[in-house]
């Protein structure tokens, strides 16, 4: 293949929508991380750009083979196993607090858009990112003052017992 054969706007479409993956996940994922998330800046961008990857390799695939076969089968994969990953992610602690629920929703979150990164649909990728990082940093800064526990024990040795003398 030599130079006059590279379609110039293809390749720079495919570089643009990978670097765009990468800097909305890194944006989301450092907010994770920041938190000491165990998944932050760099799951978050691996993430981001396996999903962009996904979509633009479906959309490529689709227009080689002549416009036969659904581009969304594969994102729709990718879909179904990140929540898996983010499953992973939930732990119980203390049988009664559950936590990770907010990185694993980043890390589903992160992978759509960088599928609709991939597939070119830019607006609402950036609208997404600029929602999730309100999300998760404005809210967590409302919910800190509500983050405190009182628990109240009361230990009753008989609840029958006479006053007898």
């Amino acid at each position: 293949m030599n130079w006059q054969e590279i379609d110039w706007e293809f390749l720079i479409r495919v570089i643009f929508n990978l670097l765009l993956s990468v800097v909305i996940g890194g944006l989301i994922g450092n907010e994770r991380g920041r938190h000491g998330r165990a998944a932050g800046m760099r799951t978050h961008i691996i993430v981001c750009l396996g999903a962009a990857l996904t979509s633009m390799m479906s959309v490529y695939v689709n227009k080689a083979a002549g416009d036969s076969g659904d581009v969304f089968r594969i994102s729709a994969q990718v879909v179904c196993g990140v929540g898996f990953l983010g499953a992973g992610m939930i732990i119980l602690k203390n049988n009664s607090v559950i936590t990770g629920l907010t990185t694993a929703a980043g890390i589903w979150t992160t992978s759509i858009i960088g599928i609709a990164i991939g597939y070119g649909f830019y607006i609402g990728a950036i609208a997404a990112a600029v929602f999730c990082l309100g999300a998760t940093v404005l809210l967590s800064k409302l919910e800190k003052g509500r983050k405190f526990l009182i628990v109240y024990y009361i230990e009753i040795d008989d609840m029958y017992k006479t006053n007898e003398v």
